[in-house]
């Protein structure tokens, strides 16, 4: 009797992670296997399987591989490293004539599906029609992962499985807007998202869009976005152990934590742009501070590895730049120190504040302080004069002590990394402030700052509006006499003449690189992070929403 008699074909082939497989997937392989004549089961080595699940330490695939060699209807079993989870490659070792797929993934499986044609092999999805979703680790995670600011997210269709997949997923991922072949949903919400017309998927760069298809019935839908463009997709309808070892096939080692500090870059050379060309339109001097000072110098650019931008100037020139402060974008929003009110106080220092970007922090400082004190900002720090003397020494003691009685008015998280003895400090001052209007100990301060400002014979700046432990910096005034420009990123911008001498009192050694361990970003406590910031603009209080204003 011909082969062909009995087996509908001659070599099937699969993958899957078997290590817990529920006996409805058990007969649904089965019922593939049992009609090839010889049937090829791969399963993924330790390597793969981490990076589908995460750390696996019991996981053992010779023993899995024993295990099912035993099963009757399986002829090989063979384990799988990265490479060979590919089906082109796996085709070069097994030769198959039908291989069973998990879910049709996207721009991938397009690739493959005309190379398995072209080759004579049937390409066949193992789920059967009526599968379910299910809320377990799976599948669709691994792509949505990878939209990481890079990719907007797009769902097709609005029935049953857009409820789903926001139920399940809407919190972490949020879609851009969803779209709809019923016409009267066009310009509506769902559930919070914009639902449109899909012809505006034709104004989209396919490169950066991913389309979730939300129905069971989705083949007449793939079809209309395969003619919308070239647009990369995936299925709420998959069969899990198979497509999870699919997705893990096609993700990018990229570092997510590195994508966020670069995005914060950009962000920051977005405001330094504005700041600067504000500045020099209406002949306003400032020079870079700190860690972007040595940037400009060093680097030519961000120090790799940080996070923020500062500025330095007279307070002279400060007062020049309030009046043109609405001369900013709308993107950003300039914020004087006192702009939080009377009752609530953060530092002294004003602020460009971005307004579509921000971090994940303590929920009740962020609505305290209504999601000021949690943006990514360019910082305005001030320079007054002053003397090494006990004249100038009892100026920048007050203002120390101003400080304290102003922190009565500040949230209690603010004093995470006080030492001990500024803790007793600080809770006696506290009490203090109560009994002083904040107006009046922010005017003060501004007083006691300015105290020689008009003095010709102040040998010394200091930054002013600074942690106080920079209180003690003290820079001979003829090193801010002028500024010059450098170039930073590609734009000219303001450094101090001097600049040598003022790196040296801050860093030392300043083109000395610190060693590997000490590259790490810093922003007070917050370390750069996927999980840290989010590139959208909060939601207003009273609304849902997650730490930090989501």
């Amino acid at each position: 009797m011909n082969v062909k008699d009995i087996y509908k074909w001659k070599v099937g082939y699969c993958i899957a992670n078997t290590e817990n497989m529920n006996p409805l997937h058990f007969s649904w392989m089965k019922n593939a296997a049992i009609q090839c004549e010889r049937f090829i089961l791969g399963i993924p080595n330790k390597e793969v399987m981490e990076k589908a699940l995460g750390e696996r330490e019991n996981y053992a695939p010779i023993l899995l591989k024993e295990f099912w060699s035993e099963i009757k209807w399986v002829d090989d079993v063979v384990i799988l490293d990265f490479e060979h989870l590919n089906y082109q490659k796996a085709y070069e070792m097994f030769s198959f004539d039908v291989c069973f797929y998990g879910s049709k993934y996207g721009i991938a499986f397009e690739n493959d599906a005309i190379f398995m044609r072209e080759h004579g092999v049937d390409f066949i999805p193992l789920m059967p029609e009526k599968i379910r979703m299910t809320e377990d680790p799976n599948a669709i995670e691994k792509p949505l992962s990878q939209l990481f600011l890079r990719k907007k997210l797009i769902l097709f269709g609005t029935g049953n499985y857009f409820d789903f997949f926001l139920r399940t997923y809407g919190e972490k991922y949020k879609p851009e807007y969803a779209i709809d072949n019923d016409e009267s949903k066009w310009g509506t919400f769902k559930n919070g998202v914009l639902v449109q017309d899909p012809a505006i998927l034709q104004r989209e760069d396919p490169q950066k869009v991913l389309v979730i298809i939300c129905s069971k019935n989705y083949e007449s839908m793939l079809q209309q976005l395969r003619e919308l463009g070239n647009f990369d997709y995936r299925l709420l309808l998959y069969y899990n152990e198979i497509a999870l070892l699919e997705e893990v096939r096609l993700l990018d080692d990229i570092d997510r934590d590195k994508l966020v500090l670069d995005k914060v870059h950009e962000i920051n050379f977005e405001m330094l742009k504005e700041f600067n060309h504000v500045c020099r339109e209406h002949g306003i001097q400032y020079f870079l501070n700190y860690g972007s000072c040595l940037g400009a110098i060093r680097h030519q650019g961000f120090i790799p590895w940080d996070n923020d931008v500062d500025v330095c100037m007279t307070r002279e020139n400060y007062e020049k730049l309030v009046p043109w402060k609405d001369e900013f974008s709308d993107k950003c929003r300039f914020i004087p120190p006192d702009d939080l009110g009377n009752k609530k106080y953060f530092d002294c220092v004003p602020r460009l504040n971005y307004k579509k970007a921000y971090m994940l922090m303590d929920e009740d400082a962020c609505k305290f302080y209504e999601n000021h004190n949690n943006r990514i900002d360019l910082d305005m720090f001030l320079i007054d004069k002053t003397y090494d003397t006990f004249k100038g020494k009892f100026q920048r003691f007050e203002i120390a002590c101003l400080y304290g009685l102003m922190n009565a008015y500040r949230h209690e998280s603010a004093f995470f990394d006080y030492s001990k003895g500024m803790k007793i400090a600080n809770a006696i001052l506290r009490k203090m402030g109560r009994c002083l209007s904040l107006n009046w100990l922010r005017k003060r301060v501004d007083k006691v700052a300015k105290r020689f400002d008009k003095d010709p014979r102040a040998p010394y700046y200091f930054i002013s509006n600074c942690a106080l432990c920079k209180l003690k910096l003290l820079f001979p005034v003829d090193i801010f006499d002028k500024v010059i420009d450098v170039p930073f990123e590609g734009l000219n911008v303001y450094v101090p003449e001097k600049y040598d001498e003022f790196l040296r009192l801050i860093f030392g050694n300043y083109m000395e690189l610190p060693p590997e361990s000490a590259r790490v970003p810093h922003w007070g406590r917050i370390l750069i992070s996927a999980d840290t910031f989010v590139f959208e603009e909060p939601k207003p209080y009273g609304e849902v929403h997650g730490g930090g204003g989501k």
